[in-house]
């Protein structure tokens, strides 16, 4: 479903739910593909793309740890689309409500990195409990916000602006990765 067109003051709003399975992943990057496509954003596909994806990942392997919760999330994960006034959020839910926990994964790790990813790509991110119709409801979402406007290099090339970033939240939780690390990844992602 979406609503909203990127020039009316109405925010643009896509949502779809997909089930708990591998296949939701590239689902999921189809899905935002298209849709910023349809609202003319495909400027920010590629990173809104490459963050969803590892958030669904993450969401589908949550799932499978939440089978004993009980909410209407367990065996699906939701993926919303919201742009307005130049920045594109983009939220995942899930079944679990444990928070995302960051892991330090070894040179040779196939998975780990995806959280390292979104803090250094998404301008912000984040978490919170899932609500239903306003209420507690069961499960988290997991959340990060881009840019929509890019600056270009000559060449047409994208060029990202270094962003001061904002003290952690005063409720971040103990144990969560060495923000020193994320900051030399992000500098060498920026690099790229």
């Amino acid at each position: 479903m979406t609503t909203g067109q990127t020039g009316s003051p109405t925010p643009c709003v896509a949502v779809f739910r997909f089930p708990a399975d591998p296949a939701a992943s590239p689902l999921a990057r189809h899905f935002v593909r298209g849709v910023l496509g349809e609202w003319r954003l495909a400027q920010a596909a590629d990173v809104a793309e490459l963050l969803t994806s590892e958030l669904v990942g993450n969401a589908i392997e949550a799932c499978a740890a939440a089978g004993g919760y009980d909410g209407r999330l367990v065996g699906c994960v939701e993926v919303g689309l919201t742009a307005e006034h130049g920045r594109l959020l983009i939220e995942v839910a899930d079944a679990d409500p444990r928070p995302p926990r960051p892991r330090t994964p070894g040179l040779d790790d196939e998975g780990g990195r995806g959280l390292m990813l979104v803090e250094g790509l998404a301008e912000r991110w984040g978490h919170h409990p899932a609500t239903t119709n306003g209420g507690p409801g069961h499960g988290k979402v997991v959340w990060f916000e881009i840019a929509l406007v890019a600056a270009v290099a000559p060449a047409g090339l994208p060029i990202r602006l270094p962003r001061p970033r904002t003290a952690p939240e005063p409720d971040r939780p103990a144990g969560l990765p060495d923000l020193a690390l994320l900051g030399r990844v992000r500098r060498c992602l920026d690099l790229v």
